[in-house]
């Protein structure tokens, strides 16, 4: 399908430029997990947006130690919500206009994961992650509202290879 690779090239140059924003950003600590959101809450396919979280490994230590009970480290490492939140980064702009303004409105939110899926995959492929990052970080999405736990984590393994995605996979429970 024509929208699908039209919408997976996007999402590869919106990435590229994201990634070395976030190093910016983010890059005082050590890096180890971005999640990428997808969202159309309205149903109505005209009101998309996307939400790039980050985790550290400074911000995970913040979260456990402040959490009094016994705190699950993997719950801290992949939850979404205990990362930092970069909302409607600009350098989705494109993205956007095409989902929201075009015949591809209509896609659902399992086929834009999947096209961010792929746009990983692709930039794995090319070796861009070893020009932005000085170590291996796993890129995740935050898809549980659209797929299942085995779902997700062959999406996780897919984009990461098995040895990147071992630990999330083997601790999916903590978050999933």
């Amino acid at each position: 399908m024509h929208y699908k690779d039209e919408l997976t090239g996007l999402l590869k140059e919106s990435l590229k430029e994201a990634f070395p924003a976030l190093v910016n950003e983010y890059g005082d600590e050590n890096i180890t997990v971005i999640s990428i959101d997808a969202d159309n809450t309205t149903g109505f396919g005209d009101a998309y947006s996307f939400t790039l979280f980050v985790n550290t490994e400074e911000n995970q230590d913040r979260r456990i130690k402040a959490d009094e009970d016994d705190p699950d480290p993997w719950y801290y490492r992949f939850t979404e919500y205990e990362m930092y939140i970069v909302p409607d980064p600009d350098n989705f702009d494109k993205v956007l206009s095409f989902l929201n303004e075009s015949y591809a409105s209509n896609i659902g939110m399992d086929e834009v994961y999947e096209c961010i899926a792929d746009a990983v995959e692709q930039l794995r492929a090319e070796k861009f992650f070893d020009s932005v990052f000085p170590h291996d970080i796993l890129i995740a999405i935050n898809g549980s509202e659209v797929f299942g736990a085995d779902e997700l984590t062959k999406l996780i393994v897919r984009m990461n290879g098995e040895e990147l995605s071992r630990d999330y996979v083997e601790n999916a429970d903590s978050f999933i």
